[in-house]
């Protein structure tokens, strides 16, 4: 039988027993880091939301052009009469 030698920070179980230090957090790193996290969460969900429109927009379109009609498209026509000329 192999014996193991016990070294004197493990537990019955073999076990390492937590070690007691102070560790220096650097608490403006984690506020950064936690702070472009974020933002990419935040770019990340109005793209989706944008992606979702879209398709969307699309889907309708397509289900309008397949059931016949010929006005599903918006055509954005000028304003009639005289144009005011731009100072």
């Amino acid at each position: 039988m192999i014996e193991r030698k016990k070294s004197p920070s493990t537990d019955a179980c073999g076990l390492k027993a937590p070690v007691s230090r102070t560790v220096d957090v650097d608490y403006d790193h984690r506020h950064f880091v936690n702070l472009v996290a974020a933002a990419f969460v935040l770019a990340l969900a109005m793209l989706s939301a944008w992606a979702v429109k879209t398709i969307d927009e699309q889907e309708s379109l397509r289900k309008c052009l397949l059931s016949g009609r010929k006005d599903c498209v918006r055509i954005l026509v000028p304003p009639s009469g005289p144009v005011q000329p731009v100072r």
